[in-house]
């Protein structure tokens, strides 16, 4: 058996919904040809859809190392490590004692690995909202519904946040009236 063959068993697997079965194939078309970085760029892909991040990083880490030079390998990779970064972020937010700070430095890193991660973006917009810096939390809403129109998480937190941000001009203004009219 050949490394074709076995990418064709590995399309043929994910065609039938079998993801398991094909990133077993991928790794078998990578056996046989090793030095094949089109073989670890499509398993990475696959890992990457099935979950398997940890696989899936280290095929598209091998994909770049063989063809450093192919700009859909090095896409890949980011669109892996940003994955990586705010799993990792989701991972701090949710232990017993949040770290805000390190959750938003990782969450700053996967936006700018991948610019097109609408999740990123929601989250920044959460963790800004949480410090109450209302314009960083618009802006990185805002560019979540850019990137994912129809997303209703993004729109009832871009709605909640504006309105956080009315009623609190409004409290600053009024306190500042109710001193200069004394």
């Amino acid at each position: 058996m050949d490394g074709e063959t076995c990418l064709r068993q590995a399309y043929e697997a994910i065609f039938h919904g079998d993801f398991e079965l094909a990133i077993y194939w991928f790794g078998q078309a990578i056996a046989i040809e090793p030095e094949n970085a089109a073989y670890h760029y499509r398993g990475s892909i696959t890992c990457a859809r099935s979950g398997k991040l940890k696989l899936a990083l280290t095929y598209a880490e091998r994909a770049v190392q063989l063809d450093p030079n192919d700009s859909s390998y090095q896409l890949n990779l980011r669109m892996i490590l940003s994955r990586q970064k705010i799993i990792e972020a989701r991972g701090l937010l949710a232990s017993a004692s949040p770290d805000i700070e390190k959750s938003l430095e990782l969450l700053q890193e996967a936006a700018k690995l991948d610019p097109l991660s609408a999740e990123a973006r929601l989250l920044l917009g959460v963790l800004y909202r949480i410090q109450r810096n209302y314009k960083l939390a618009l802006d990185s809403l805002r560019d979540a519904l850019q990137l994912e129109p129809q997303h209703e998480e993004a729109k009832r937190l871009l709605h909640e946040v504006r309105a956080e941000r009315r009623r609190l001009l409004k409290q600053q203004y009024s306190h500042y009236n109710s001193k200069r009219n004394r």
